[in-house]
């Protein structure tokens, strides 16, 4: 054993352990070299704090609101879990079961993890009769082991390496006896919570659907069709408030093969009523909502002059959104083609390509690359080729040049298969957004699906 990883999170809540704070130490075990720099990383939970835990550790909501969300934080630190050994306090039972709730609820693939209990190691060798209880701190004070400050994440960490190293040097035992594999904790509660932020998606985005249906106060067959295979994809929640009563709505409006004006409406009713209980953030919660008007007016494969009035009044109402992309493309759009007060067919083929466009930001291409020799290249997401170093290293023995950031200097962005997966649910990586938007100011790049990229460069 050579790569550990010394490990300790604070959480906003008890519930679903959402990260606020992360200690991060990983090393070479043998002689205590760092193998990348030591963290300590302030996380905003997207999530509500619990007085209990406020009161703990001293973090609130306020204290992390400008601080990168865990996707973010992740795809720095993930080097420091793959083939090391995580060592920590109870590290199974909380550490490691919060950093798997983040992952799960950001569907981010969870790597193979492997372990080392302190609480394990102290209850095995240390005598009962020895320390009021085994807790972190007790042991610390019991070995002669200082915590600067407790509850903080990465002193707790940097405490816990000392805490092993004590235990190690006083029982003289072999720590690879202790390592075990990582099973993330499955209970029904935690499926109901990994949910929710895919169910909080699919509610404002079909809530934003809704309401772009019901600016005609009409249901084309292709809006009816889209309503029910809403439902059939949903149905999977049906255990859940937030649904069952959404789909039994509309199995009682669609029975007749006709929704009319007032069942729209009443659906309507219930998707406001549901969507004012979600608690993402307000730019997030708004933006899929904008993604579901969009879908709802181009359902029809037509954009009508009402359609387009109706979205423009609902953007300048929702102008905190500006700089945040798809907004400011399309209200320039909006503005340009409604001057003139009428909607041309050239002008609704355009807004439905522009929809289309927004909605589905991955380019499939056939032989748009052929190769990448001097061209600059960027990565986002996970990808299933392998680890990014993996696919930088690919990128460049084939003469590519790998760049951190999204500029006007980029030529191409590669999307890993897992990111792509969340484009479903209306979630852009942050990289994509800022291509995106440089491609409405003339940037030309070219954003492509990892399957595709490794299917046509040579």
């Amino acid at each position: 054993m050579k790569k550990v990883t010394y490990f300790d999170v604070e959480w906003a809540n008890g519930k679903n352990k959402s990260i606020c704070q992360m200690g991060v130490m990983c090393e070479n075990y043998e002689d205590g070299e760092p193998i990348y720099p030591e963290s300590n990383i302030y996380v905003n939970p997207e999530d509500k704090f619990d007085e209990i835990c406020m009161q703990v550790h001293g973090i609130c909501a306020e204290r992390v609101a400008d601080k990168p969300t865990f996707p973010e934080v992740w795809k720095e630190i993930e080097p420091c879990f793959i083939k090391s050994i995580i060592i920590g306090h109870n590290v199974a039972g909380a550490d490691l079961d919060a950093l798997t709730k983040a992952l799960q609820r950001y569907n981010i693939d969870i790597p193979e993890l492997y372990y080392v209990d302190t609480l394990e190691i102290a209850r095995t060798f240390v005598p009962p009769f020895a320390v009021e209880n085994y807790s972190m701190s007790t042991l610390c004070k019991y070995f002669g082991v200082d915590i600067d400050t407790e509850h903080d994440a990465f002193d707790d960490a940097c405490a816990n390496k000392d805490l092993l190293i004590a235990l190690a040097n006083t029982y003289h035992f072999s720590i690879d006896k202790f390592v075990r594999r990582y099973s993330p904790n499955e209970n029904f509660k935690f499926v109901q919570y990994v949910s929710n932020p895919l169910l909080r998606k699919a509610i404002s985005d079909f809530y934003g659907v809704i309401q772009g249906i019901s600016i005609d106060g009409n249901v084309s067959n292709a809006e009816f069709e889209y309503i029910q295979k809403w439902k059939k994809e949903n149905c999977q929640y049906s255990e859940c408030a937030e649904v069952s009563e959404i789909i039994e709505f509309i199995d009682e409006i669609t029975s007749d093969g006709v929704i009319t004006s007032d069942e729209l409406h009443g659906l309507h009713g219930i998707m406001t009523k549901y969507f004012q209980t979600l608690s993402s953030s307000e730019i997030t919660i708004a933006t899929q909502v904008l993604a579901g008007i969009l879908k709802g007016i181009a359902s029809d494969k037509e954009v009508t002059f009402d359609e387009c009035n109706e979205l423009r009044k609902w953007l300048y109402k929702n102008e905190y959104l500006r700089g945040h992309f798809p907004f400011d493309r399309i209200m320039e759009l909006l503005d340009k083609v409604l001057e003139d007060n009428q909607i041309t067919e050239d002008e609704s083929s355009l807004l439905l390509s522009e929809i289309d466009g927004i909605l589905n930001p991955v380019a499939t291409i056939k032989s748009q690359i052929s190769d990448v020799k001097g061209q600059n290249v960027c990565l986002s997401g996970n990808f299933a080729y392998g680890p990014k170093a993996k696919v930088e290293q690919y990128i460049d023995d084939r003469g590519g040049v790998i760049v951190g950031n999204v500029s006007k200097k980029l030529n191409i962005l590669i999307i890993g298969n897992m990111e792509c997966e969340a484009y479903a649910h209306g979630t852009y990586g942050t990289k994509t957004k800022k291509a995106l938007e440089l491609i409405a100011q003339g940037c030309p790049i070219l954003i492509i699906k990892e399957k595709e990229f490794f299917a046509q460069v040579k």
